[in-house]
């Protein structure tokens, strides 16, 4: 009995954590982020909100830009080389929710093309409204570090 307690304490202290690490610093230096809400001019452009962070290294030290969490939405990182330097974007696209057709019939076999709702997927972190946290590859290994200040401008 022994043993069997031993083997699964050891397996629950060694089992992977579902919390992020964070940390306060990357491999490459950034400068101050900004975000800025934008509308398209035409309906179908929708509207979001694009973040961007100057990066101030010449490199990123083999650090590979993923993804940046903001406001609890998800976004890929882009690179873009500006006369001043690199600058990571992220444009987190406001989503319009289309509800598909529903058929609802007295008979269960009618309904059957209806699609159950998909669950959302859950926010990793818990930032503050000017806080984000970036996603980078270092070698093999996926790190995120948390920026704060995220300085707000006018759309």
């Amino acid at each position: 009995m022994i043993p069997y307690i031993l083997l699964v304490l050891g397996f629950s202290i060694s089992g992977c954590s579902s919390q992020k690490k964070l940390s306060d610093e990357a491999p490459f230096e950034m400068g101050p982020a900004t975000c800025q809400p934008w509308t398209g001019s035409v309906a179908e452009a929708g509207s979001g909100l694009l973040l961007e962070i100057p990066i101030l290294s010449e490199d990123l030290n083999g650090a590979q830009l993923k993804q940046a969490f903001f406001r609890g939405k998800i976004a890929d990182i882009n690179l873009e080389s500006l006369e001043t330097g690199w600058v990571a974007k992220a444009n987190f696209r406001e989503q319009k929710i289309e509800k598909p057709d529903i058929i609802m019939h007295a008979d269960p076999k009618k309904e059957i093309g209806n699609r159950p709702p998909q669950p959302r997927k859950k926010f990793p972190f818990v930032l503050e409204a000017d806080q984000c946290v970036l996603s980078y590859m270092e070698g093999e290994t996926l790190k995120y570090v948390k920026i704060e200040g995220v300085a707000e401008k006018n759309p």
